[in-house]
């Protein structure tokens, strides 16, 4: 799933999605650019430097409907329509 950031990824926005992604039992990668970081890594997510509207793709592997659900729902992340 492709999404943007709703404002920069820093401490207290990373460990909410580490926090999120944890709670999945899936593998759950973030690519940004040419870079990809394991999802359930503060510091892998921290050096990513993710900023408001850049595209970032989430990655979950095997696939699952309720992570695109939560990820939204958190407010970290709004649809990318790129």
């Amino acid at each position: 799933m492709i999404v943007k950031a709703t404002a920069p990824i820093y401490a207290e926005r990373a460990a909410k999605l580490v926090e999120l992604t944890g709670s999945f039992k899936e593998s759950i990668y973030i690519k940004k650019g040419d870079r990809t970081a394991d999802g359930k890594s503060f510091l892998g997510i921290i050096a990513l430097s993710i900023y408001p509207d850049e595209p970032i793709e989430i990655i979950c592997d095997p696939p699952s409907t309720q992570l695109k659900e939560r990820i939204l729902a958190s407010g970290l992340f709004a649809s990318c329509k790129s």
